[in-house]
């Protein structure tokens, strides 16, 4: 088809209603996977049957919605709430903004507009809690991973996070290590021992942590970053029941790893993470917890050959280019070095820094040489 791209989402769809059609997937794990409802499964398929790929695209895609407000509206609804109705609740200023303009609005809208100028107020009553229901396991190993991190005392006198995931359909613990606390090149590090060993997973199961890009970071973290990278999606648990294995993995470990470091004598994070990663994890934890999965083939899958894991697993932050190629770091500035064919003014230059603080400057994806400008001193008077 003319003109017709298909992004990563829709990509992601297409593989998984592929492998459905094939039979090669279970209903329920796409429904999970994509996060839809049978009902909406089942239109998936039969969309399928009858255009092909062609039905990821969306017949509304591009197009306005029939019954979209206008703009001036919606700044006019804005200012009477920072002007006149800024301490009414949302039922009282939606009757006094109807009776001004004669318009009609639904609550969902007038509220989505609040909160866009910090505007609403909290209610005073707390809901029903809705239905929770049991999620069976992931039929295959390496579809779903659950990761996340614990602190506690786990060995010596101070707290330590131990950072793990769990493989949800074997529950065989793929990565863990110690940390002293629950950081971004931490998780980073336990992703990147997971591809080197396992692969590539299809879900990272997480919660809604700002380090792993839930409301705190606004839907961005360099964690989530990574993953999109290699080719795998992030799905985000809305309550600790959701993502119960990985809990309960952490309370097994604090019931059988804590004495079994301490009549090992061990006191140090190197020790303890030398003991986890060489003599629990492969002799005494996943022999004895873990299960067979349903399907025996695996679905890791392997990492595209042009992708180095040092270069995705690593804190990417980006500066743009001065006018006289210069940009500033840390306190620092530093100009470019090399001999460019074109200015690369307001360009953006990407950074990439290491677990260890060293770091290094990319431009199209190519290194680009840096030179530190020493700072001039103020004369002493």
């Amino acid at each position: 088809m003319e003109g017709f791209i298909v992004g990563k989402r829709d990509q992601f769809v297409l593989e998984v209603i592929c492998k459905v059609n094939s039979g090669k997937m279970r209903r329920e794990e796409a429904c999970v996977l994509l996060k839809v409802s049978a009902r909406t499964l089942r239109r998936y398929l039969r969309s399928y049957s009858h255009k092909g790929i062609a039905f990821v695209r969306h017949g509304n895609r591009n197009r306005a919605p029939f019954n979209k407000h206008s703009e001036k509206l919606k700044h006019d609804v804005q200012d009477f709430m920072k002007k006149d109705y800024f301490d009414f609740n949302m039922s009282h200023a939606m009757d006094k903004i109807r009776e001004q303009t004669g318009v009609n609005l639904k609550y969902s809208t007038f509220r989505r507009w609040c909160q866009e100028i910090g505007q609403v107020k909290l209610a005073h009553y707390k809901r029903r809690s809705k239905p929770r229901y049991r999620r069976e396991r992931m039929s295959q190993a390496g579809l779903m991973i659950q990761m996340d991190g614990s602190p506690h005392m786990w060995f010596g006198d101070r707290s330590s996070c131990l950072i793990a995931a769990i493989d949800d359909a074997t529950s065989e613990i793929v990565g863990a290590e110690f940390f002293d606390t629950e950081t971004t090149f931490g998780c980073l590090k336990v992703l990147k021992e997971v591809v080197l060993h396992k692969g590539v997973m299809q879900i990272l199961y997480v919660d809604k942590a700002g380090i792993y890009g839930g409301i705190k970071r606004q839907g961005f973290s360099q964690v989530g970053r990574a993953i999109e990278e290699i080719g795998a999606q992030i799905i985000f648990a809305h309550s600790p029941e959701a993502k119960g294995r990985i809990e309960r993995l952490f309370k097994t470990l604090q019931d059988r790893l804590i004495p079994e470091m301490r009549i090992n004598k061990i006191r140090t994070m190197t020790q303890a993470n030398e003991y986890v990663k060489k003599v629990y994890i492969p002799h005494q934890h996943n022999p004895r917890f873990s299960v067979q999965p349903h399907n025996t083939a695996p679905a890791w899958k392997p990492l595209a050959p042009n992708l180095k894991l040092d270069e995705v697993f690593c804190v990417k932050e980006f500066r743009v280019a001065a006018r006289d190629h210069t940009i500033g770091f840390r306190a620092d500035t530093y100009i470019i070095a090399e001999q460019l064919k074109y200015s690369i003014h307001k360009q953006r230059i990407e950074i990439r820094i290491q677990s260890d603080g060293s770091w290094r400057a990319y431009f199209a994806g190519r290194p680009l040489l840096l030179a530190k400008i020493q700072k001039v001193k103020k004369a002493v008077a």
